[in-house]
């Protein structure tokens, strides 16, 4: 039991933690959907079932709400000394608010937001190699116990401060790559309604000030591929942008790239729906090549 591992959350980034996991001894794991379940791990009837078995607790939950139905429900049976590391993108005051309750049962909490991987493994792929950068906030000592777990599933690991650090940086971090998509569908869109495709204006801009890790390592990949079912969703970018909006609004600081960015996303969702996130770039691009080839 010392060693096991649990694992709250089997979505897209659940399942691919579970076989990391799995691959260093026994993971117990839940998820809410009972259909979702994985071949390496043992399920669970409930996170409470997780949290009686397991030593390190991992929560890879969607929203706010998911996070707070599992902690309610790990708190109960815990031991003393057990540490889950949340790796949900969710606000600052959530993780303070279960690592408050968490201490009072003797019980770590790490806000561990995930983000990245090396070159050419962005989003899932970065997931899927273990190459991941973890933003943590939380206490010296729980953050100890965790990370021989985290390594499992990552590369670097960052202690950022005290809980709600690491999603303070992750939401930062969340504004700019959704900030990048939209930079990244523009230039693509006038690229091919001058007749340059995007990958030509990849190679040029590999070596100019126009490069980011979206561009290159992320979108560029998936649009050869046609590839847009396993990565981040528009859904969970107009979340993040919200959760960004509203500290930034704590901290008093102006935000009209992320003003638009949201706005932008609100479009997105009604006008696609819930889809990943790449295909904001591919509607850009259709729409200028339809453009560029309508008679003038």
């Amino acid at each position: 039991m010392a060693d096991d591992v649990g694992l709250i959350g089997l979505g897209m980034l659940g399942q691919l933690f579970a076989g990391h996991l799995a691959a260093g001894g026994r993971v117990v794991a839940y998820d809410a959907d009972p259909a979702r379940t994985h071949p390496a791990v043992e399920r669970a009837a409930s996170a409470a079932d997780v949290a009686a078995e397991a030593r390190v607790i991992v929560l890879s939950l969607p929203s706010p709400a998911a996070v707070d139905d599992a902690m309610a429900a790990v708190l109960t049976t815990a031991a003393p000394g057990t540490v889950v590391v949340d790796t949900s993108t969710v606000d600052p005051d959530t993780n303070r608010r279960w690592h408050a309750a968490a201490r009072e049962r003797g019980v770590g909490y790490l806000d561990a937001p995930l983000s990245g991987g090396e070159a050419m493994e962005g989003g899932t792929d970065g997931a899927r190699a273990a190459s991941v950068t973890f933003m943590v906030g939380g206490d010296a000592d729980d953050l100890a116990r965790a990370q021989p777990v985290m390594l499992r599933l990552g590369r670097y690991v960052f202690h950022l401060g005290p809980s709600g650090a690491g999603s303070e940086v992750k939401l930062i971090s969340n504004m700019c790559s959704g900030a990048y998509v939209l930079v990244v569908a523009e230039a693509f869109a006038a690229g091919v309604a001058l007749g340059i495709p995007p990958a030509r204006l990849v190679e040029v801009f590999r070596h100019t000030d126009a490069r980011c890790f979206f561009m290159t390592d992320y979108l560029l990949p998936r649009l050869e591929a046609e590839r847009f079912d396993d990565g981040f969703a528009v859904r969970l970018q107009l979340k993040d942008h919200r959760l960004f909006r509203d500290l930034a609004q704590e901290l008093g600081i102006p935000t009209p790239v992320n003003d638009l960015a949201l706005a932008t996303y609100e479009a997105a969702m009604d006008a696609d729906g819930d889809r990943e996130i790449t295909t904001v770039v591919a509607r850009a691009v259709t729409a200028a090549a339809a453009d560029r080839d309508r008679p003038r």
